[in-house]
């Protein structure tokens, strides 16, 4: 994608909320039965989670994130279709049911083997051990930029592994942090990284939870997924427990017009409590990029509001250095000279404008090296070996002409709303 359209973002997200909400209230409005309605308004929020999904190909976990709700969309559409009216045929296989105790706080294990005592039918074993994350693959060594964060996690990541005097200095067993920063500063990438370094120096777990997920959950679920999660981190500490989008979970009260939302932050409120005195080595890590609209009280809680900010000139002059490596720049044009034209872009667009460029390198080296059969036509095979060879040997290299013809379909977002909304949070929190 070469703009990062924020504001169609945005529409299209509330307009998935919007029809997940309608198809519930239909749901209650049919005293719980079925309908054909519930099942149409499913498939419409599918199909806006895979548009969604498409316009984040090279965003992995934006990707993951909202193939996993289009799937989920899918499946309720068709368990509804089912009970409206049973496909013929043999009579299925009887399905496995959920993972739910006996009696509460009863352990309960999965058809995998996970194991969790805070299991409840509306949040089965099985919806828990989805919230646990694998070691990331890549680390600190992979972050580009961001000296001073990366210096400073690292030096949280020490001060955490001393468990035993940490027990000494109670309040000192768990900590807390909230980041935040304009969409596509890398915030997701930065606190996966400190997850995975305090996963191989440490044993932590780690759990992870979408905000919006959360409060897209039926009215009472969502309340109890985070009681949940906030036991889980307790009962499996050391573990960190992670809720990006937080603005969704934890929305200011003064700003929520819904009783629903202010219900969902008490919750979150009362849970926070709950991993603050429950003397565990749990850490809790929040990201959003509207600082502003997290409750305020919560904000005040909170031991680390981090703010990412747009990487920065020698931050994208590494970045560049990155991507293009193993490619040669044309004489006269160098990575800080990409930096210097690039003020104002996030991560994302840093991306797409490098895309935008390789897609452009590798369309003229196959132009250029076009290798023919016998019979005329293009021999494919031989064309990408000269192609890539022309490429590696210097032979078509990145020229500024080609750079800026990319930045012209990759332009950066106009950020004037977000940055007048960073700087209100900070001067209400005289960060500066």
């Amino acid at each position: 994608m070469g703009k990062y359209d924020i504001k169609w973002m945005t529409e299209k997200n509330n307009q998935y909320v919007g029809l997940i909400r309608k198809a519930e209230r239909v749901r209650r409005e049919r005293n719980d039965s079925p309908s054909k309605e519930e099942c149409l308004l499913y498939l419409e929020a599918a199909r806006v989670c895979e548009e969604i999904r498409d316009k984040n190909l090279s965003q992995r976990a934006v990707y993951t994130r909202w193939e996993q709700r289009r799937m989920e969309c899918e499946a309720t559409a068709r368990e509804i279709a089912n009970s409206i009216a049973p496909p013929p045929g043999p009579k299925p296989p009887k399905v496995p049911t959920a993972a739910v105790p006996a009696a509460p706080g009863q352990p309960v294990q999965t058809a995998s083997g996970f194991v969790t005592k805070n299991a409840v039918r509306m949040v089965p074993a099985e919806t828990i051990e989805e919230w646990y994350r694998p070691m990331p693959n890549y680390g600190f060594d992979d972050l580009v930029g961001m000296a001073e964060l990366k210096e400073r996690l690292v030096q949280d990541v020490d001060a955490i592994g001393w468990f035993n005097a940490n027990e000494a200095f109670r309040s000192f067993s768990f900590r807390s942090y909230l980041f935040y920063g304009p969409p596509g500063t890398g915030k997701t990438f930065l606190i996966e990284v400190f997850a995975r370094k305090l996963m191989e120096e440490h044993g932590f777990k780690f759990i992870s939870l979408y905000g919006g997920d959360i409060r897209a959950s039926l009215v009472g679920v969502a309340e109890k997924m985070i009681d949940i999660a906030a036991q889980e981190a307790i009962d499996n500490a050391p573990c960190i427990l992670f809720i990006d989008e937080f603005e969704e979970v934890c929305k200011s009260r003064r700003r929520a017009t819904e009783t629903y939302q202010k219900r969902l932050t008490v919750a979150f409120l009362e849970a926070y409590s709950k991993l603050k005195n429950s003397n565990k080595q749990v850490v809790f890590v929040a990201a959003t990029n509207r600082p502003g609209r997290v409750d305020e009280a919560l904000v005040d809680k909170i031991q680390s509001v981090i703010r990412v900010p747009l990487p920065q000139e020698e931050d994208r002059k590494a970045f560049f250095a990155k991507k293009f490596a193993g490619l040669l720049l044309e004489d006269g044009f160098t990575f800080a000279d990409m930096a210097e034209a690039t003020d104002n872009y996030c991560f994302w667009e840093l991306n797409a404008l490098r895309d935008e460029v390789a897609t452009r390198m590798k369309q003229q080296a196959i132009e250029t090296a076009v290798v023919y059969a016998d019979d005329g036509s293009v021999d494919p095979e031989k064309t990408d070996i000269t192609a890539s060879e022309a490429l590696r040997n210097g032979d078509i290299r990145v020229t500024r002409a080609m750079f800026t013809e990319a930045q012209q379909e990759c332009p950066p977002c106009d950020r004037t709303q977000e940055r007048e909304e960073l700087e209100a949070f900070e001067r209400s929190r005289n960060c500066w």
